[in-house]
């Protein structure tokens, strides 16, 4: 396999302070690593956790030989890696405790030989683009999908659906990466690797327009840091109120 990546963040235009983080990774084994990272805007050294997760995890990916691992081992890998950089982050902490509340989201993907493998904290978002559709591989971990299927049915037969996904209350994390926060580990498999992904921060996805995200990815003319600059640039656009981070990966 071959891979292309472009990456690319933005302060955007109403915050002081940029706490996404970003990364890329390969080895000479054919394998690939890409991880976004949020961190929470509304506690202290959001940026310090997303840093320290972004920078472990490839850490880790750069160490690791994923030759012989099954489907299992893979997803174990995985899940203990997230642990090594809680515990990082608590050992952090521990040293700075003005740092004690910090958190992050993570999204990420595995290349290998066997699949593509995703992890998933919080509400930062893996996409594929399928033909003409844009994939969320991802589920967000908040309030709005932790509501029983139920529930959710009757307020959008009651007309409040469209209401309830306005509201910020619904979009509240109920899990995150960080020393005194709640954790939920998912991961998802993916069997056809090959094609273009994104990893985006909700100050993107939020925001973006999927009908010109889905156009601008699929232009060959475009390369592929333009791609990424002009997705950012429609969320702006669009009055995006937080910081923006993306990490295009093209698969040959």
């Amino acid at each position: 396999m071959k891979f292309k990546h472009a990456m690319l963040t933005d302060i955007g235009n109403y915050r002081k302070l940029n706490q996404d983080y970003a990364g890329f990774s390969e080895n000479g084994n054919g394998y690939a690593f890409g991880i976004v990272c949020d961190g929470m805007g509304g506690h202290a050294h959001g940026e310090v956790a997303s840093k320290i997760a972004v920078e472990k995890f490839i850490t880790l990916f750069d160490s690791q030989d994923f030759n012989g691992m099954s489907n299992k081992d893979i997803n174990r890998w995985l899940r203990n890696s997230v642990n090594e950089i809680l515990n990082e982050m608590v050992e952090y902490s521990n040293d700075h405790f003005e740092t004690k509340d910090m958190g992050t989201t993570l999204t990420a993907i595995l290349f290998t030989k066997v699949g593509a493998f995703v992890v998933n904290i919080g509400d930062s978002r893996t996409y594929k683009l399928v033909g003409e559709d844009l994939h969320q591989i991802t589920q967000d971990q908040n309030l709005w999908n932790s509501t029983p299927e139920a529930e959710r049915n009757d307020m959008k037969i009651s007309g409040l659906y469209s209401e309830v996904n306005e509201v910020t209350f619904w979009k509240v994390l109920t899990s995150a990466l960080g020393p005194q926060k709640t954790l939920r580990i998912d991961t998802y498999y993916i069997e056809e690797m090959k094609g273009i992904y994104i990893l985006t921060t909700d100050g993107i996805h939020d925001y973006m327009d999927n009908d010109l995200t889905i156009s601008t990815l699929g232009n060959k003319k475009i390369k592929l840091k333009d791609k990424a600059f002009y997705i950012i640039e429609d969320a702006k656009e669009n009055v995006s109120t937080d910081n923006l981070t993306i990490l295009i990966i093209e698969v040959e």
